[in-house]
Parts: C-alpha cells; structure tokens; sequence
C-alpha cells in the first residue's frame, strides 16, 4: 500500500487527525521559507555560491528550470550536453536558466542523507502489484544511479571534493519476524533477478563479523551502495556548466518563482513571473518536489510534501571507523533509519519518521524546514548507541549532536516519480500561445532521491530536446528504460487523486 494510504488508513489515529492530514495534502505548499534549520551539508557554502550573485535576471530564455538540486543539475547538464549545437553563437538570450528561491541547492538536495542505496525489498512489491517485468524495469532504474553519479563525479574531477564513494550497505533486522520476511523478500529478488542480485549477501546473528557492531541484530543483509556529499556534488556540477556554458548558461539564486504566465503573441509561449522580474521562456520545468504543486494546482492531492528529519553525530570513542567500508539502514518493528559516515567521522543518521507524532502523520502535508520535530529528535539523538550497542559505541568525546535539521520530501499517491510534459489540465494554463513550448514536471521522489532524481532528470531533458527536434544525433535517444509508471498522462491524473475525506468506516477500505 503506498506511504500516504498507510498511514491515512490506520484507524488508530482518531479520525480527525487524518482529516487534517488530508487537509494540508491538499492545501498550496507555498514557497520555501527564507529562515530555515540549519544542515550539515550546507555550513561551508560552495565559494561560487556563498554570496547572492546578484546578477541581471535575464529577460528571456530557450528553458527556465525552477529549482537547484540535483533533479534541476541533471536536466541543466542534459540539456546543454546533448543538445545539437545551434547554426550561430550569436543568440541574445541564454539557453538554460535555473532559478532558485533561496540559497542554490538548499532544499531538499541540501538536507538529505547523500546515501545512495537501493535494497531488495522494493521487488516483491512491485512484482506483486505490477508484475514481473515491471519490477525488473524499476529495480535496474534505481540501481543503475550508483554508477552513474559516481561516473560523473570522477568524470568532473568531483570524487575527492565530494566525497563519492562505493561501500557496502548493512541493512539490520531486529525481531525474528522482520528477519524472516526480508528473508523472503531478497529470496524473491535473487530469483526474479540474478545478475542484479550477485553481490547481496545475509548473515543471521551466528554469521555476524564482529567489526559490524551490531550484535543487537537478527540478521543483516549487505549489497553494494555509495555515498557522497549531495550540495557539494550539485554545486560543483552547476560550477563547472557554468564555467563551460558561460554565454549559454545562468543560475539565479533568491529568485522566487511566484507565478507563470501564457504569451499570446510571442515566441516565448511563458512569462515567468518572480521576486526579481518577469522571464520570458519557451519551456519551464518544475523540480520544486514539495513545493510542485504552488505552481501547478492540478498536482495537489498528488504529489504532497513529507517533512523528514536529518543529524550529523559525533561517534563513540569504540567504534571503528567504517566511513569507506559501509553504510546502514536500520528496519525496526515500524519505521527505519538511515546512516553513512564521512571520512571526517561525522555519523549521518536520519529517519526516526515513524516515532513522530501521530506515527509521522503529523509530518505529512508539511513543507516547511524551519524547526525540528522534538519526537524525532529525541530518536535520532539517542538511536546510535542503542542500536550498536554501548559497548561498541562508547563515550562520545565533544558534542553529540553536531547538527540536526529537516528537509521536505515530496511522495506521491502511487509511490511513483512524476516525469514528463505537464497536461493543461493540471497546470489550469491555456495552451493558446503562439510559441512553441511546453510545462514539464520531474518530481515526487519519494525520499528515495539519490536513487530517482539523476536518472529522472536526464530522462526528462531528453524528452524535451526530442519534442523541439534539437537533441544531437550523436547522443542516446534511446527512452525505453524509464518505468512507464513514471510517466505523465492524463489517465495517471485521473487515477492518481486521493480522496478528499476520511472516515472510520470508509477509509478502513481504501
């Protein structure tokens, strides 16, 4: 059952709770806010980008990208990469232009985990609602992210400043029961995909190395995964597009996007409306994620925004240094957290969504990251410890906490990215301008970002350069690896609408 529904159906929480829940799912996520909880990631800025640039908004552009991440870093590098080379270099307006509420790549990139990881347990499920082929489609979708973003961070010269490298993941079971259905889940997995599934092994309690700490453990499932420093490794990409497209490319930072409007009459089918000017475009693409649906009132109910929350801890004084050999994801009774270390020691652990108030109901439907939630706090603050155990943990020498911070996710009703050209019906925009163009979202990623977000982009960059008939020759037109559930349609805009209310009675069967 997707995120949302789980939750919204649990008849434990009085229904009034839920109602709210809804509420706020459907409301307008607004902007993001200026004041803002501080992350980890995001203390020493990238030089380029430490100050507002404060540069000339430009008065027009081929496509305008609405947020800074990684989802708007991939499409940028797509789009300028493989793009077919105009006839004169003389153009009077900029290609590509990204533009940023606040400071560049503080959302959601910014805040998150920098693990990238895909484990077995999405196979089974997918397999089960959508069948055999889809699942494989899916499952190679998220795992092939791990040697692409590692690819182009060595490509850039990135790996060292970004810290992007390959561990391999121990995802911990606790309980009999939760051990036996991973058991089951992975069994599924090797079977339904073999050459995918070589590198995953288990070990049960009696197998356990000793230098994994984690004697508390019923078992553990390993397989390969990555991690890096997600704002440095979107900084150093628009960095470089910067400095290899200086004419062709810009990046706006403190530039709300606070509208969009239609040209009847003009070559540019947008005018972009913001906080420092109006921008004329012939295409606009949303990766704003939780923040997709202020622009674009036909995605809410659809696509919604999670708050989640993020800590950088000191480690005990007894446990080994593992920042290049693993990284963990920890499966309780209800709910997991999510853990790398970085070379410096730093102990990134986020999750303790489930011990939120209400089960983490209250953090649906919230996209603000300007204070913290004291439930996942307390969690998050003393989950290390008890986990690996004291013993192997030791004493912590300094503070523990060296930062806490939250972030917005944005999931949507069937679990699914949403990438692709925007119907009108969505965007309530008339399509009667003259220019050609078009909407475009790449959004809704779930929290699973790091294993979503480059491949979406790039996928979406080549759709549009495909529609206006400019994508290179040389470059792969090739689509057909992208799930078909990810794609935009009118059919999924119809089946996708949550209901707008609960009940005990009726929503028990949903």
């Amino acid at each position: 059952m997707p995120f949302a529904q789980f939750l919204l159906n649990d008849l434990s929480i009085p229904v009034e709770d839920r109602q709210q829940a809804v509420n706020r799912i459907y409301a307008d996520p607004g902007i993001p806010r200026d004041t803002t909880t501080s992350s980890f990631w995001t203390q020493t800025p990238h030089p380029q980008f430490a100050q507002s640039s404060g540069q000339p908004l430009s008065s027009s552009a081929d496509v305008v990208i609405i947020g800074s991440g990684i989802t708007g870093a991939s499409i940028a590098r797509t789009l300028l990469k493989s793009r077919a080379k105009p006839a004169s270099s003389n153009q009077a307006h900029p290609a590509v232009v990204i533009l940023e509420a606040r400071g560049i790549c503080s959302g959601a990139t910014g805040r998150n985990g920098g693990h990238i990881m895909e484990t077995a347990d999405g196979y089974a499920e997918l397999a089960d609602v959508y069948g055999d082929e889809t699942a494989r489609k899916t499952i190679r979708f998220r795992l092939a992210h791990l040697r692409e973003m590692l690819g182009v961070a060595e490509e850039l010269g990135l790996t060292e400043e970004t810290q992007a490298r390959q561990v391999q993941f121990l995802s911990a079971f606790f309980g009999d029961q939760p051990w036996k259905d991973a058991l089951e889940r992975l069994r599924r997995f090797k079977e339904g995909m073999p050459e995918e599934s070589a590198d995953w092994t288990t070990y049960d309690r009696a197998s356990m190395p000793d230098e994994f700490k984690l004697s508390n453990a019923t078992g553990i499932i390993a397989g390969p995964a990555g991690a890096l420093w997600p704002y440095k490794f979107v900084t150093g990409i628009l960095a470089r597009l910067l400095a290899d497209y200086p004419d062709e490319f810009q990046v706006n930072d403190h530039t709300a996007v606070t509208s969009i409007g239609t040209n009847s009459t003009s070559t540019f089918k947008y005018k972009v409306y913001t906080s420092r000017g109006i921008i004329s475009a012939r295409h606009v693409i949303h990766c704003t994620n939780s923040h997709v649906s202020h622009l674009v009132p036909g995605l809410r109910g659809r696509i919604f925004p999670v708050r989640g929350q993020m800590s950088a801890q000191t480690p005990g004084d007894k446990f080994p240094f593992q920042a290049y050999k693993h990284s963990w994801l920890f499966s309780y009774h209800r709910g997991f957290d999510y853990l790398t270390q970085l070379p410096g020691g730093q102990m990134m652990l986020g999750g303790g969504f489930a011990q939120g108030q209400l089960g983490g109901l209250a953090d649906l439907g919230i996209a603000r990251d300007d204070e913290l939630c004291m439930y996942n706090d307390i969690h998050l603050s003393g989950a290390l410890s008890a986990v690996f155990g004291r013993d192997s943990w030791g004493r912590v020498q300094g503070d523990p906490v060296q930062a806490m911070w939250t972030g917005n996710m944005a999931f949507s009703t069937d679990s699914f990215p949403w990438v692709g050209q925007l119907p009108t019906s969505v965007t309530n925009r008339s399509s009667s301008g003259e220019g050609v163009g078009a909407e475009w979202v790449c959004a809704a990623f779930g929290g699973d970002g790091m294993v979503q977000c480059w491949l979406c982009g790039k996928a979406l960059a080549t759709m549009l350069l495909l529609q206006d008939g400019t994508l290179d020759p040389a470059s792969n037109a090739d689509l057909s690896w992208v799930p078909e559930q990810m794609l935009v349609s009118e059919k999924r805009v119809a089946a996708a609408e949550l209901p707008r209310y609960v009940n005990s009675t009726r929503q028990a069967h949903l």
